[in-house]
């Protein structure tokens, strides 16, 4: 029987409940700042692999 991984939080590491929602937990959990940290973190480093391909 196949077991469903549970989500796990970017920014923080943190498993979330079964019912839980990652959204509501990046909103309630986590700072403006924090959240857009973590979006150029991910772009810089999408463009960072695009010029060494």
């Amino acid at each position: 029987m196949a077991t469903i991984v549970p989500v796990e939080c970017p920014l923080c590491r943190t498993e979330l409940e079964a019912d839980g929602c990652l959204e509501d937990h990046l909103v309630d959990a986590h700072t403006k700042r924090r959240l857009a940290r973590f979006v150029v973190a991910e772009a810089e480093a999408l463009n960072a692999r695009d010029v060494s391909e």
